[in-house]
């Protein structure tokens, strides 16, 4: 048989060197990022989230700040469409209703209101990609855009494992172990037919 730890190297060496993420426009003037698996909407003018018409999966979290939205779409509608998200960034939306976040009870919802976690300081928005100047090009622009969006991802993504960090650890080596397994057992099945 195969050596397993030869096997699972080469598969996700190929399996990773296949995936390339990308960015593109979605929902209502926002921004996909496959990489970070994260919707970007900030600094709008949006009064609600707005859904899309068919489900987009790989996308945990969307961020909303600084927008003006007033209530989100209820969980069980979100979930429908974004079936893998875990968490909504709605700070800097001064007209929020907190009694609405009684209801999302699998969706982590980060806001102003009282008793929740910040993501970004209070008052303090995400940057505009800013325009061109002699000392920073377009390009520089971007990647100083891009740098803050990153670093905003990086610290959500902290927080939401620390919110996960219960879950059994020995039970997902112990799967990912299973899942491996089984593919190297299909393949040999395989090869022997």
């Amino acid at each position: 048989m195969i050596n397993f730890s030869l096997f699972a190297t080469f598969y996700l060496s190929v399996i990773l060197s296949a995936i390339h993420g990308y960015v593109f426009p979605c929902l209502d003037e926002c921004q996909c990022d496959t990489d970070d698996e994260v919707i970007y909407c900030h600094n709008g003018r949006r009064t609600t989230l707005e859904l899309p018409d068919i489900r987009l999966r790989g996308f945990i979290v969307i961020g909303l700040t600084n927008n003006a939205i007033e209530k989100l779409p209820d969980e069980k509608s979100i979930l429908e469409l974004f079936p893998d998200l875990m968490a909504i960034d709605v700070e800097g939306n001064a007209q929020f209703d907190c009694e609405s976040l009684k209801a999302y009870k699998k969706i982590k919802v980060y806001s102003d209101c009282k008793g929740t976690e910040l993501m970004i300081t209070r008052d303090q928005r995400l940057l505009d990609i800013e325009n061109s100047t002699d000392i920073c090009d377009f390009q520089c622009q971007v990647n100083k855009h891009y740098k803050i969006l990153y670093n905003y991802v990086v610290k959500l993504w902290k927080m939401l494992k620390m919110k996960y960090d219960d879950i059994d650890k020995e039970k997902i080596i112990k799967d990912v172990k299973d899942f491996f397994v089984n593919i190297a057992k299909k393949i040999e099945e395989l090869h022997t037919k």
